[in-house]
């Protein structure tokens, strides 16, 4: 595949300097920069280190007015990036095909388009909108809503009474619906407290590898509109997930949690029970909130328990120097060791 400069430009609304007729075969990242493709620069220094190299053209911002390169102005150049990636590797479309060894339900109903895997299973009653795929291996179970251009990877299992929206992705090994962790603790066992409700996933959210989302004790855990869920996730029952919100990987949310709109959690994260974190809240990798905590919006927190940035920062430099201070405090004792042997002894009174 081949595309000019200007043909690249019009697909993100750039803008050209230099030749726009320039034929460009390829799309890669700055750290390999190969002949004939495009990539972007985000700033003057990383511009300069690709103008050295044999790449054929460079998505820039805006301000950077000139190169010896052809560029593309753009508001967002790693955002055009990622447009231009679907142009030279666009997805191949599913097949629509329902295959022999799939199992479908006579009472399911399946939208025009739909594309069904070998092995997967549809159960009665459920749902699937038109042009989504369920693919090898996945499992649907009864009652399941599944909206228009989802996807279901491979091994991925949607427990009964679940609903997923459109334009929902959910990659292999994934279990939505299984349930939540509820117990009273007797003085003989652990007994069980039925988990009646269900998980709703609105539109355009995706999930990824191995992700779990236990359904509500009563009600729905909600995933909402166009949150993004990295590898490896626990997301329990009675959870809302906020829109566009970005969990990363090995994180955990607790029973009740409330995370909020656009909020970014770091790796490994760490939510108790009934946690609120407010909208656009960024928490760093490793962080950890104890139950019932409330997290305005708008902050940077880190650390163990989670504090705002700048406070936890200092904390860890004070970690960092303490056995420089025991040193210290060492020598201190020492020190006034020392003058108190110099101070004369009262004499004994009568």
């Amino acid at each position: 595949m081949q595309k000019t400069v200007q043909e690249l430009a019009e697909r993100v609304q750039g803008k050209v300097t230099g030749d726009p007729q320039t034929l460009i075969s390829g799309i890669t990242n700055k750290e390999n920069p190969a002949p004939g493709c495009v990539t972007f620069a985000q700033d003057e220094k990383t511009l300069r280190a690709l103008e050295a190299s044999e790449i054929g053209c460079v998505l820039v911002p805006a301000q950077i007015q000139n190169s010896s390169k052809p560029i593309i102005q753009v508001r967002d150049p790693k955002l055009a990036w990622a447009k231009l990636l679907e142009v030279f590797f666009p997805r191949a479309p599913f097949s629509g095909v329902l295959s022999e060894t799939a199992s479908i339900a006579k009472t399911a109903r399946l939208g025009r388009g739909v594309t069904v895997g070998p092995f997967a299973v549809i159960s009665d009653l459920a749902e699937v909108g038109d042009g989504a795929a369920i693919l090898s291996h996945a499992y649907v179970g009864p009652r399941v809503h599944i909206g228009k251009n989802t996807v279901l990877h491979p091994g991925v299992v949607i427990y009964e009474d679940c609903r997923i929206g459109s334009n929902v992705t959910i990659h292999a090994g994934s279990v939505i619906g299984a349930d939540g962790f509820g117990y009273v603790a007797t003085a003989e066992r652990q007994e069980k407290i039925p988990q009646v409700g269900n998980v709703v996933i609105e539109d355009d959210a995706e999930l990824g590898a191995c992700v779990t989302v236990d359904r509500a004790t009563i009600g729905s855990t909600v995933i909402c509109r166009g949150a993004k869920i990295d590898n490896q996730v626990q997301i329990a029952h009675n959870v809302t997930i906020g829109p566009h919100t970005v969990i990363s990987a090995q994180s955990g949310v607790s029973g009740s949690s409330k995370v909020g709109a656009h909020v970014t959690l770091g790796g490994k994260a760490g939510l108790g029970d009934h946690v609120e974190i407010g909208d656009w809240t960024m928490v760093g990798a490793g962080s950890g909130f104890p139950s019932g905590k409330k997290v305005p919006a708008k902050q940077i927190v880190f650390g163990q328990p989670a504090r705002p940035y700048q406070e936890a920062r200092r904390q860890i430099a004070a970690q960092l120097r303490s056995a420089e201070m025991l040193d210290d405090i060492r020598k201190l004792r020492e020190r006034v060791s020392e003058l108190e042997k110099l101070i004369p002894k009262s004499p004994a009174r009568d």
